[in-house]
């Protein structure tokens, strides 16, 4: 095997551990996404609700993303991830327990601040135990077992609401309770997992190092292209963001009102399949991606694949089948898994190593805080245009395709201006 790390034994573990852990997390989280806006609708909710649900989510991670980052540069990543990750199996149980809207919005907002314990210090933690020609590769490593997560999920999410419907005889609302629970299970073996393996590469600081950290940072002057570079991202990932969360909110619950009858309790069994396959199909675009993307450049990738992403969520709405709209759904998730470790890498190439933790955290804060108004917007606009139809020309647009289109349009421009303003630095 190629000598990736800096430190090769600590390093190797830290990598392929914390890339085990986002298998585990996304496994709990793929398991239940294709399911939740199901479960909401059952509880009485409808599209507005559920963008809510996952704007709660967003605002949380972003009010906390660059503290816990900036905390993990002074007292250390694993404390900051360990206590995330406890969070999170507590909070599955939560929503198997919630019987109303307002349990599933406090349970949610707790599982965006879990969240901004885990994402942000774990990269920034894989990023400290590589160099910088192997960070592509490394991200890739990461992507695709988070992806490997998201793509077992979904189907071990099918098959649990199939094994509680039909050999424990649950009811419909509680087979779609029982796979929170199994989720629990998962994050409390995951908490085990990096508690006995991961380990700090750069240790915490003491009182006096904390001060000096602070005014180190004062002190670190970007170069002009780095600043704008930077400028650029936060911009990319704000709008990124809002363009996100106006699908994510209600693509499930789309599917389900769009092709399934309102009590069909095998939606969640198709729709599971559907992300599933999806989400394998991008995982097995993520390695090669991101070797490519360390031996020719970030920027390449990320705008073809970018774009091809983008048109995809344009063209999802005006599918005429589910399995359609499904082969748009695995098009849109590969093109972002080719974009996810080279952009990943290039934000980690731009970003100086003592302020690692509180910048890669920033950055999360900017697409966070667009996808808090995102998932909201996105479901008011389906709501309020929905099963209307409008003429263009010779072509009917129905109105609930205007999230799709506003989220492609919006991604389009992100796309573009990455490309016209951000310098990839050399390596």
């Amino acid at each position: 095997m190629m000598q990736l790390f800096k430190k090769a034994g600590v390093g190797r573990i830290n990598l392929y551990v914390l890339s085990f852990l986002a298998f585990m997390i996304m496994t709990g989280f793929g398991l239940i996404m294709p399911l939740l806006p199901v479960y909401v609708k059952l509880l009485g909710g409808r599209a507005t609700e559920i963008g809510v649900l996952m704007a709660s989510f967003m605002l949380t991670r972003a009010l906390f993303a660059t503290g816990f980052g900036n905390l993990s540069d002074r007292i250390g990543r694993k404390k900051i991830i360990l206590s995330g990750v406890i969070i999170y199996g507590v909070i599955s149980v939560l929503f198997a327990l919630s019987t109303e809207m307002w349990e599933l919005l406090l349970a949610r907002s707790i599982q965006g601040i879990s969240s901004a314990m885990v994402w942000p210090v774990s990269e920034a933690l894989i990023v400290d135990s590589v160099g910088p020609s192997e960070r592509g590769y490394a991200m890739s490593i990461y992507m695709v077992l988070s992806n490997a997560g998201m793509t077992a999920g979904p189907f071990l999410g099918g098959g649990l609401l199939y094994i509680g419907r039909e050999h424990f005889h649950l009811s419909v609302l509680e087979s779609y309770r029982f796979p929170f629970y199994f989720t629990g299970i998962i994050m409390f073996l995951a908490f085990i997992v990096v508690l006995v393996f991961v380990k700090d590469i750069l240790p915490p600081l003491n009182k006096k190092e904390v001060e000096a950290h602070k005014k180190e940072i004062k002190a670190i002057e970007l170069r002009p292209d780095v600043k704008r570079s930077l400028r650029v991202l936060y911009a990319n990932g704000l709008m990124n963001g809002f363009a996100m969360g106006l699908v994510s909110s209600i693509l499930v619950y789309y599917i389900s009102i769009r092709f399934f009858p309102y009590d069909d309790a095998t939606a969640g069994t198709i729709i599971g399949l559907i992300m599933g396959v999806s989400t394998f199909s991008g995982m097995l675009v993520t390695v090669p991606a991101g070797k490519i993307a360390d031996r020719i450049g970030r920027k390449p990738q990320i705008i073809i694949a970018g774009y091809l992403s983008r048109i995809a969520t344009i063209l999802m709405p005006f599918m005429p089948t589910a399995a359609l709209t499904g082969d748009m759904v695995l098009l849109r998730f590969s093109a972002f898994n080719v974009t996810s470790p080279a952009f990943r890498a290039l934000q980690a190439d731009l970003i100086p190593e003592k302020i690692r933790g509180k910048l890669i955290g920033f950055l999360q804060t900017m697409f966070n805080t667009g996808a808090i108004v995102g998932p909201i917007a996105g479901g008011l606009i389906f709501d309020a245009f929905s099963n209307q139809r409008y003429r263009l020309g010779s072509l009917t647009i129905p109105g609930e395709s205007f999230p799709f289109l506003i989220s492609g349009g919006i991604g389009i421009i992100t796309i573009t201006l990455l490309w016209l303003y951000v310098k990839e630095p050399e390596r």
